[in-house]
């Protein structure tokens, strides 16, 4: 279980062995300890210790993942990507209110079986595609461009035109349809909000998100962390279609995690928290180092749009595109 992040031992070129990925690569100098060393020279006729040096044990790293969830969470991910054939995947699971990481699963398929060789939730940056849509939204009700309750005629073709290029919807369009309906339904008509409200100010639109961090690492502490990657208006990659495949996850670099920390943000009152692998270092059960909570920033938007990002999030489940993860919990 969560072989990639808890790590293990490579030969080393003397001989030895040493941690070089996940905890045990990040905590190398607290778990590796000191061998012992004697030296034994012949002092008349008997051979006597000169020097001694006693081995010193290493210490031990106790992190936050919760074994039962492991379990749970890596066999969830298994069955739902032999069910839908997928190359790879991740899965996390993340306490709200101190960020702690409970489980963390990473499976890539070789050999027509799932292993564990590469931590996909903290390296492999893409392009998140429609998950992004709550941090558009977030954007375009704190800058007073849309109330929940607006409407919007979308047309029933589920294809918008910016300039010379089309988006798509994967289904027909949705007609006359409210802000509201528009999140619930996953529409790629929000393309067109944002379209109308940042065409003549694409920058307060990028600087919206980067003020809810999108643009900064969450900072965890094993190695190998992506950048995340937001384009700004004068990226020489910048094209009319730019700012509206943004809004629904394209033309951009994530890595689940980060994703994961922005909206553990929504669901913490706003307040965005560093992910935390790590609680202590011990060692013979003393505690020789901490790791506290860490808040990162302020609070991701105003308290007013962040109730009604949160009912809009429960109508995807309620009413929209999740209904079958619907439970009364």
């Amino acid at each position: 279980l969560a072989t990639r992040t808890i790590g293990y031992l490579n030969e080393a070129s003397d001989g030895t062995f040493e941690g070089r990925v996940g905890l045990e690569g990040a905590f190398e100098n607290y778990l590796k300890g000191r061998d012992g060393v004697g030296i034994r020279r012949m002092m008349s006729g008997t051979w006597m210790v000169i020097t001694r040096k006693e081995p010193v044990d290493g210490h031990d790293v106790v992190t936050t993942i919760d074994v039962d969830y492991q379990d749970i969470v890596q066999h969830a991910l298994k069955k739902q990507m032999e069910k839908s054939e997928a190359t790879h995947g991740t899965a996390i699971l993340m306490e709200v209110k101190t960020g702690d990481i409970k489980a963390i699963a990473n499976l890539a398929r070789k050999d027509g079986v799932y292993i564990e060789n590469q931590n996909f939730a903290i390296s492999g940056a893409g392009e998140p595609g429609s998950v992004i849509k709550a941090a558009t939204m977030i954007a375009l009700l704190e800058d007073g461009c849309v109330t929940p309750y607006d409407t919007i005629d979308l047309g029933t073709s589920g294809r918008y035109k910016f300039y010379d290029r089309y988006l798509t919807e994967s289904h027909d369009g949705l007609g006359k349809v409210t802000v509201k309906q528009i999140m619930e339904k996953s529409s790629n008509g929000i393309t067109k909000l944002v379209f109308d409200h940042y065409k003549s100010r694409p920058e307060k639109f990028v600087n919206r998100w980067y003020s809810m961090g999108l643009d900064k690492k969450v900072g965890v502490c094993l190695k190998g962390e992506a950048d995340p990657y937001i384009k700004y208006p004068n990226d020489k990659t910048w094209n009319g279609a730019t700012l509206p495949s943004m809004s629904i996850g394209y033309e951009l670099q994530l890595t689940p995690l980060q994703i994961l920390a922005f909206y553990n943000a929504i669901a913490n009152d706003g307040q965005r928290m560093k992910p935390r692998l790590v609680k202590e270092i011990r060692n013979r059960g003393e505690v020789i180092k901490t790791f506290d909570t860490e808040k990162v920033g302020g609070r991701i938007c105003s308290r007013r749009t962040l109730e009604t990002v949160k009912e809009m999030l429960e109508g995807v489940v309620e009413n929209g595109t999740a209904k079958n993860i619907y439970t009364p919990k």
